[in-house]
């Protein structure tokens, strides 16, 4: 297929990854995914491959690792390829008190704000190069507020929304686009993922959830429009600009009685 736009995503083996490149590609992008699990890479590229033809390369790698940005951006130069749009969506959440987590938070932390940052820095530097590209960050909407049980994760995703902020400002200058999205409760398997056995959550996750497609559909939107931030879903719209009005302390402490409420 004689196209020159590629797209790299991240987490790309299941969940709002999966199917951001799966729209992407029915937009005739070409892509490279990344992702730790190589069989679900491979299962997704050949659905993609043999239903709309694009060009799908594949790299199996640990994002929570040093380096790994780099080890990502070589692959790309290996190949040939010039990366247009950079989906930045690999991520984790841990649950629990937080002095009770232990080593588990740095590796959240290296996932969801280190790696996120070299990759905006290797691939954002290639971009302002050539003067053409964007970025796509997926934040959440529990960077806007204290979240107690959450809290390193929902600090992390704070980091997010206003490094993406800062850098679009940045790389503005030369052409390149940076955009957040912050979902709310995605229907996927984060609630496992994250060390939640409370079926009581889980309920309620489910029940306000957005499915990872709409999550997706969203976020390509945004970034294809080259918006600065959106808050995917009507309701967390209101959540977010809501909890911009409580003051931070007291928002802290209502989170605390609601997220106790449901995994007691």
């Amino acid at each position: 297929m004689n196209n020159d736009k590629w797209a790299l995503i991240t987490g790309a083996s299941g969940g709002v990854g999966k199917e951001t490149a799966t729209i992407l590609a029915e937009k005739k992008w070409n892509l490279v995914l990344v992702a730790r699990s190589e069989d679900k890479l491979a299962e997704l590229k050949k659905e993609l491959t043999e239903k709309i033809g694009i060009d799908v390369r594949l790299f199996k790698c640990d994002l929570s690792k040093d380096n790994a940005a780099h080890e990502v951006f070589d692959f790309c130069e290996s190949q040939g390829i010039k990366i247009n749009l950079l989906v930045n969506n690999a991520g984790a959440g841990l649950y629990g008190p937080s002095i009770e987590l232990g080593d588990k938070t740095l590796g959240m932390l290296k996932l969801n704000i280190i790696t996120l940052t070299q990759m905006c820095t290797v691939f954002g530097k290639d971009m302002a190069e050539r003067r053409n590209g964007s970025i796509l960050n997926i934040g959440s909407i529990a960077g806007n507020q204290p979240t107690p049980l959450f809290a390193s994760y929902a600090a992390s995703k704070s980091y997010v929304l206003n490094y993406s902020l800062g850098l679009r400002h940045e790389l503005s200058h030369y052409g390149v686009n940076v955009t957040c999205v912050q979902p709310g409760y995605i229907r996927t398997n984060f609630d496992n993922n994250c060390g939640i056995i409370s079926e009581k959550y889980k309920r309620f996750s489910y029940k306000n959830g957005m499915t990872a497609y709409a999550v997706a559909k969203c976020a390509v939107k945004a970034v294809i429009s080259k918006r600065s931030y959106v808050r995917a879903g009507f309701t967390n719209k209101i959540v977010a600009f809501a909890s911009g009005l409580i003051p931070k302390n007291f928002l802290a402490w209502c989170i605390s009685k609601s997220m106790k409420s449901l995994t007691n």
